[in-house]
């Protein structure tokens, strides 16, 4: 198939749209990517705008570095452990100018709408300040699932004389200096704040009404992710699928104790208290250092939620208290992940009345009725490496489109919609969390994009006549690739024939497993 004449746009340049737009030029389509920021690497680029989503400068990876490099571009090796914001912001940077991807992209460039072209042959993008909208064959929307702030309602805010605020346009903690600020919201964004402020802030309010697994980066002097090889987070989605109730079981009994294990007793005035559905939920972990040590200096205080505004600066909890003096409430309160650019052109469906409407995407990427032209990539939730799962799905997106791969008929696509949707609502109903829009189940989802990508690996490191054969032909690398650090460089190994394989993989991989045995040997000698 001759794809230099098909010309694609990828809407965004953050990790998800840099993976598509080389994607796409792996396959030879002819590419624009529109960033409406002045430089690639989405909400880790910092930004003063106020509208824009983008980690502070003391924000860290809550990962470690060996599981966040692009698959064929290795992180260097004098990266600190856990990256913070300007280092992964300049990796993706380097990663678009070391494959030439700058000259694709449009920047300061925002994409007021998209619909169809008159004759309903191509996608009519139109930026903003510009009249005429530019024309494409097929559209990748890759603007990231932290864009559409969700502000709370609060009664009485109208009389708050402080400033209110959403997360979005915090950008650093000095501005807060010497103040009495109230945090909102039980998620990372939430303890990242009140760790960012609680050394600035004259008092820190943190206001939430449910609890959370509090993880530490670290756990007994290693990084926390070091135990989730390829082979165990597998299994650990096989489970999830076939036995659910005991997934939430072990993982319970897992994080459980490694919360016990690294804070020791929790004060019951913190308001942690968790079941065993937050240790299976996105929104029931909390990746923090430094929250709990917070907490118990006295840095920041743990409260009930928000009830109302009742004075100039007074603020009734839900438990009666009233906070004097407040200067300012930060709503840390999450994004909604609809597709906003897509409005009118993505259906959904509401099987549930108890239960938001759901996007009707193949698999979370596809829209029905246009899967040959249209993909989404800031929808679909994974619980596994976020940027890891981006990238997947734009190689899975690229060799539908360049005809490589091929989607079921259009029946059985339905027919996978709608068992999503269903899964999704028994999920949303059995939770006491709430549960991410987009959030997908892990098992079939990974399996549907690494064949589709052709990635090669579910053949090559399964239990499968391929995988008996890849073990007797390289022993040791396979036993690394199942067992070792979970590398995306695994992803670039096989050549199948389908997306491009890189001839670094190999050594990457060797390269990744012999510095993660560095990095653990260092660790261990430090606690000893």
């Amino acid at each position: 198939m001759d794809t230099s004449n098909v010309h694609v746009a990828v809407i965004g340049a953050g990790p998800a749209g840099l993976a598509a737009i080389k994607s796409m030029v792996d396959e030879g389509f002819n590419v624009t990517g529109f960033e409406r920021r002045s430089d690639a690497g989405g909400l880790w680029a910092f930004s003063e705008n106020p509208q824009f989503t983008s980690a502070t400068k003391s924000t860290k990876t809550q990962l470690s570095k060996f599981l966040l490099p692009f698959s064929d571009y290795p992180i260097p090796d004098d990266f600190p452990l856990h990256p913070n914001a300007a280092k992964l912001a300049a990796y993706y940077q380097s990663y678009a100018e070391h494959f030439d991807l700058i000259k694709k992209i449009v920047f300061n460039a925002s994409v007021s709408s998209l619909s169809r072209t008159e004759d309903d042959t191509r996608w009519a993008l139109l930026l903003e300040g510009e009249s005429s909208p530019r024309v494409f064959d097929k559209v990748v929307v890759a603007t990231g699932s932290e864009v559409t702030r969700i502000v709370p309602e609060i009664e009485g805010l109208d009389l708050f004389e402080g400033r209110f605020l959403h997360s979005q346009a915090y950008k650093r903690p000095r501005d807060f200096a010497g103040q009495n600020v109230i945090i909102i919201g039980q998620g990372n964004t939430a303890a990242d704040t009140a760790v960012d402020l609680s050394t600035h802030s004259s008092k820190v309010y943190w206001s939430h009404r449910r609890g959370a697994m509090i993880i530490p980066r670290m756990v007994a002097g290693a990084r926390f992710d070091s135990f989730a090889s390829w082979r165990k987070t597998r299994i650990g989605f096989w489970v999830s699928k076939a036995m659910p109730g005991f997934h939430r079981w072990i993982f319970n009994l897992f994080f459980t104790s490694i919360v016990k294990a690294t804070w020791g007793k929790l004060d019951p005035a913190w308001r942690l208290d968790t079941n065993s559905w937050y240790a299976t939920t996105i929104s029931g972990l909390v990746l923090n250092d430094d929250i709990v040590p917070a907490l118990r200096n006295g840095g920041v205080t743990s409260t009930a939620g928000v009830r109302r505004v009742v004075g100039p600066r007074e603020v009734e909890l839900d438990d009666g208290t009233v906070l004097r003096d407040v200067d300012a409430i930060i709503a840390c309160t999450g994004y909604d992940n609809t597709l906003h650019v897509l409005d009118g052109i993505v259906h959904y469906s509401q099987p549930h009345p108890d239960v938001r409407p759901i996007a009707d995407l193949y698999q979370g990427i596809f829209p029905l009725g246009h899967t040959d032209s249209l993909a989404c990539l800031n929808y679909a939730i994974v619980m596994d490496t976020a940027a890891t799962c981006r990238e997947l799905a734009s190689m899975a997106i690229a060799q539908v489109w360049a005809g490589k791969s091929q989607l079921p008929p259009a029946s059985e696509m339905e027919a996978q919609v709608r068992r999503h949707q269903a899964w999704f609502v028994k999920l949303s109903l059995a939770t006491p969390l709430p549960v991410y829009e987009g959030t997908t189940e892990p098992h079939e989802w990974l399996r549907f994009i690494n064949e589709t990508a052709g990635t090669g690996v579910y053949e090559q490191l399964g239990w499968t006549i391929q995988g008996v054969r890849f073990w007797l032909r390289e022993p040791k690398l396979c036993s690394l690739m199942q067992w070792g650090v979970n590398t995306p460089h695994i992803y670039r190994f096989f050549e199948t024939g389908k997306r491009k394989a890189w001839d670094g993989a190999g050594e990457a991989i060797r390269h990744a497993n012999r510095m993660s045995d560095i990095d653990l040997a260092e660790t261990k000698s430090k606690t000893s």
